[in-house]
């Protein structure tokens, strides 16, 4: 994989220079190759591997993702965070109890975080992990009446692991997003006009080093991703590509050209959250060389 510092020749999309995009010397032109040449890197096991975790290493993980997607209002409750984030996205809008509420009982504890979430005009709601504390948490939520929203697999992989090819379609990486990333970020999500406005503006907020990938078919945008580097860890966040677009092997492409980016930049480790139901996302990363390393799901008030 050739990473072509900007400076270099480059294709008209970037002559042209993108509208909102910055040139940080950390630009990166991915250039794509009809020889599909693997790197001299080993071929990982492709079956995918549940690997259970241990508490701290998904506490780890977890603190470094939520730093990775900032909420816009955040309180400390003892070793509960709380976020709010206008509604978008239940990460952010959600408790990540990776500690214990100090010497509170749980009935004390939950009043508060109902208080909290009440202020914000949204639902209470628990990310939970194997890591939550205490350890009965699930089950006093459970007898709350709270119910499981949604479950996501966490999938993590050595970068120095995983397959990279040179990709089959040129890709950009910029150290800030732009209006055309914005702009098919919101057409391949569906996302509406308000619900875009809120996620760039968490995109923003991201005080770590970022990278906004995005994959170019002639002189169109067609996918986006974003990675995020928080010490020895590349988180990977919203891989999304046209539906005309799909199939063509353009999330793939990203997804190498930003573990080519974070590797670069001393990155050890990524991992990234898929769905529980999103098979095909799931079989994609596998074949990277990505393993299932633990789990988390949501507990909402219905």
């Amino acid at each position: 994989m050739k990473l072509l510092n900007l400076m270099g020749s480059f294709p008209s999309y970037i002559r042209q220079k993108p509208e909102n995009a910055r040139y940080p010397i950390e630009s990166w032109f991915i250039k794509s190759s009809n020889n599909n040449k693997k790197c001299n890197l080993p071929t990982p096991n492709k079956k995918p591997v549940t690997i259970m975790s241990a508490p701290q290493d998904i506490r780890e993980i977890e603190e470094a993702a939520g730093r990775s997607w900032p909420a816009k209002h955040t309180k400390q409750y003892e070793g509960w965070l709380l976020r709010a984030n206008d509604g978008v996205t239940r990460r952010a809008n959600s408790v990540l109890p990776l500690g214990k509420p100090g010497d509170e009982d749980l009935e004390t504890a939950l009043k508060q975080v109902q208080l909290f979430y009440k202020e914000h005009r949204l639902p209470t709601r628990f990310q939970m992990t194997a890591a939550s504390q205490p350890t009965e948490l699930d089950s006093f939520l459970e007898s709350k009446g709270l119910i499981i929203d949604m479950r996501v697999k966490v999938l993590t992989a050595l970068l120095a692991n995983v397959v990279l090819e040179e990709p089959e379609i040129g890709v950009v990486v910029f150290g800030s997003p732009w209006k055309d990333w914005f702009t098919t970020y919101q057409k391949a999500s569906g996302l509406g006009k308000k619900e875009m406005s809120i996620r760039q503006e968490v995109i923003e907020r991201i005080s770590k080093e970022k990278a906004c990938a995005a994959a170019i078919m002639g002189e169109k945008v067609v996918g986006i991703g974003l990675g995020v580097l928080d010490q020895e860890w590349l988180g990977l966040f919203s891989l999304v590509t046209e539906s005309k677009y799909r199939r063509q092997r353009v999330a793939t492409s990203i997804t190498q050209s930003l573990i080519g980016w974070g590797l670069s930049r001393g990155a050890q480790r990524g991992y990234l959250q898929v769905e529980e139901k999103n098979d095909s996302a799931q079989q994609l990363y596998y074949g990277l060389g990505f393993t299932e390393a633990y789990s988390y799901w949501y507990r909402v008030t219905p």
